[in-house]
């Protein structure tokens, strides 16, 4: 019994071994070819990096355009597909972390906003609390005593119009976290902030939840060829 009991366990230690090594053979980056005069007008930027963490990153830039997305990836058993998913799939329901506290000092609801964009003037954000919009000019929201926060969640837009100057061009106008149920109504302080992949690429982020065919040293995605370097 105990000889099965360690044939078993071999098994698995050298199955998990190869495994990891396969992964690793595989973590690299994937970078479109170009060819021909064209890239010489309008460079491209496209690849996808595979981190060995079992995490990726993609990269795409094509005249105005400009899309990025991170997440996690694996390889089946054979490493014929890589399948990637990224940390984001909807980009009005992006993870939110909360810290709830009781302050006895005052009988105010606050809401303090760890913003990963504060840079970037022209985002304005919206606190929605109890289905009320409340602007957030600042990092931090303070509302009337007797308020009682049930819910809420955060609202970042850019104006399209206004951002004709931005290059790349936005995918998108507006993101927004999940919406966060309060745990202790007795709370009154609240300290909000976004997972670390939440940055100033945020507004040209593409979820991406895929099965792409590898084979031997190429990466197909969306129909071209991208090269192991």
């Amino acid at each position: 019994m105990k000889c099965l009991i360690k044939s078993i366990l071999l098994f698995l230690g050298i199955s998990l071994f190869f495994s990891c090594q396969s992964q690793r053979n595989v973590a690299g980056k994937y970078t479109l070819i170009q060819r021909g005069k064209y890239p010489k007008i309008i460079p491209v930027t496209f690849y996808v990096e595979l981190n060995s963490d079992s995490t990726f990153k993609y990269n795409f830039r094509g005249g105005l355009y400009g899309k990025v997305s991170t997440g996690l990836w694996k390889a089946d058993k054979n490493n014929k597909r890589i399948i990637v998913n990224s940390f984001i799939q909807d980009i009005r329901n992006i993870p939110v972390v909360v810290t709830e506290t009781k302050s006895n000092n005052n009988s105010f609801l606050l809401f303090v906003f760890d913003n990963p964009l504060k840079l970037d003037t022209s985002v304005k954000w919206t606190l929605n609390v109890n289905d009320i919009d409340y602007p957030l000019n600042t990092d931090s929201l303070v509302l009337d005593k007797g308020i009682i926060a049930k819910d809420f969640y955060l609202t970042g837009h850019i104006s399209l119009r206004d951002s004709t100057g931005i290059i790349p061009i936005p995918l998108q106008d507006t993101i927004q976290s999940k919406k966060y149920n309060v745990k202790n109504l007795n709370n009154n302080v609240y300290h909000i902030a976004f997972p670390v992949f939440v940055n100033y690429n945020i507004f040209h982020y593409k979820p991406l939840q895929d099965s792409l065919k590898l084979n031997r040293k190429t990466l197909l995605f969306e129909g071209m060829k991208l090269k192991k370097k």
